[in-house]
């Protein structure tokens, strides 16, 4: 969403290949700023949900639209699946980026936490990518988030409705392609 010119919903903005549109959703306040190039922190503040939308310039907008609305119902659902669905990834990468760390705390970077709910605070939305295929009442989406533990590639996950399709990197989030219908 890095350098696409932003605009509130229910305006929307085309390029080539996408349609886009920017939302507040209570569901996903109070995680980072992810605003910066490829995700990256772009504000010491929290986040006041505002969402960044995306999907194929074909799909119909009525239906991005309703897909952004079923988004905005279930997100924090959503936000806790997601986070849940990090937790042992986060774990695992802790571990490679303490013995990579030269000049900084590690409690500062990657912190231990007592559970997923404290992942809020390392990771921010980068953008929701809406997938066309699915219906209004169980759509197909990724979460793209930047995040501490991940700083090169993020951290993303797919759903179709509440279930999660796929969960690891960014990639997961709008790489619709490998993952099974």
């Amino acid at each position: 969403m890095y350098n696409v010119e932003k605009c509130q919903y229910p305006e929307i903005v085309t390029d080539d290949f996408f349609k886009y549109t920017s939302k507040k959703v209570s569901g996903f306040t109070g995680l980072q700023i992810r605003d910066g190039a490829y995700g990256g922190l772009s504000s010491s503040k929290k986040s006041d949900g505002t969402v960044h939308f995306c999907c194929n310039k074909d799909l119909e907008t009525e239906v991005f639209f309703d897909v952004i609305k079923w988004v905005e119902q279930n997100a924090q659902d959503i936000l806790h699946l997601s986070l849940a669905s990090f937790e042992e990834l986060y774990w695992e990468m802790r571990d490679l980026i303490i013995e990579s760390l030269i000049d900084e705390n590690p409690d500062d970077v990657v912190p231990s936490i007592s559970g997923y709910k404290d992942l809020k605070a390392l990771c921010g939305v980068v953008a929701v990518n809406i997938k066309g295929s699915g219906t209004t009442t169980k759509p197909r989406f990724g979460i793209e988030f930047g995040c501490n533990w991940e700083d090169e590639h993020g951290a993303g996950v797919s759903f179709n409705g509440l279930d999660i399709i796929e969960s690891g990197y960014a990639s997961d989030a709008f790489d619709f392609e490998k993952q099974q219908n």
